[in-house]
């Protein structure tokens, strides 16, 4: 939640800067924010790696296949 305000703050503050700047750029800042929001979403230092997420993704579809 606290992440989310910050965002606000930023894009409030920033808005009348970036006004000037053409869409590719205005497009690039919001996209690194919403990328950098949605990462603090999650707590990365806990979360397994790639090989544990492939893992769980394909379980159902083994379980699947073997019937």
């Amino acid at each position: 939640m606290g992440t989310t305000v910050i965002v606000a703050l930023i894009i409030l503050y920033e808005w009348p800067k970036m006004k000037q700047n053409p869409k590719k750029d205005k497009m690039a800042f919001f996209s690194l924010l919403l990328m950098g929001l949605v990462l603090s979403m999650f707590n990365i230092q806990q979360m397994s790696g790639p090989t544990a997420w492939i893992v769980t993704f394909f379980k159902p579809f083994g379980e699947f296949m073997e019937k």
